[in-house]
């Protein structure tokens, strides 16, 4: 499977424009309204034995490479090495700035599917269900899901980015004109 994707070093410039938090704000947002109409597909397609694994499809979305994943390694090595929780904490503080000096902070991970199951039991059903066993056929509705819709997924997306991006634009514009005018006046 081949995916094309163009204008990623326009989107990159746009978001640097962003702090942090904005732009990983607009990518969730942006990301979680995209796929909620793969998600309806593929609630669609799940088996309508109990209908539970119907309603237990969503979108979520996390911010990636930095806050608890970032920092982590130093932080044990330095008491591994028997430092003091005060010098772990400064080695994860400095791998944190680091990272976010280099720009890694931005990063979003979605995910659709079945929530987590509340059991190991509906948790295997969920991929039988999907892949099958030697006592069942499969029944898909995740992969079906995404052959039916990744391409208008990826035209939801482009299209969302953007929105998203030029309302974080605007407002963070509105908030620097309101503290200049503050400290202009204050």
């Amino acid at each position: 499977m081949r995916v094309k994707v163009e204008g990623l070093k326009e989107l990159e410039a746009q978001l640097a424009r962003l702090s942090k938090g904005a732009a990983r704000g607009a990518l969730r947002r942006a990301g979680v309204k995209s796929l909620q109409p793969m998600a309806e597909i593929a609630r669609g397609l799940a088996p309508k034995d109990t209908e539970e694994l119907a309603n237990s499809i969503t979108v979520a979305a996390k911010a990636v490479g930095g806050g608890a994943e970032i920092g982590k390694a130093e932080f044990g090595a330095v008491m591994r090495a028997g430092g003091s929780k005060g010098e772990a904490r400064a080695a994860l503080r400095d791998a944190r700035r680091a990272a976010t000096d280099a720009g890694n902070l931005s990063a979003v991970e979605l995910y659709m599917g079945p929530a987590k199951a509340k059991s190991k039991q509906a948790a295997i059903k969920a991929v039988v269900q999907e892949f099958g066993s030697v006592k069942q056929s499969p029944q898909p509705y995740m992969r079906p899901a995404w052959d039916q819709d990744r391409e208008a997924l990826l035209g939801r997306l482009k299209v969302e980015i953007w929105a998203e991006i030029r309302k974080a634009i605007v407002r963070a514009e509105k908030r620097a004109a309101r503290a200049a005018a503050k400290a202009a006046g204050g």
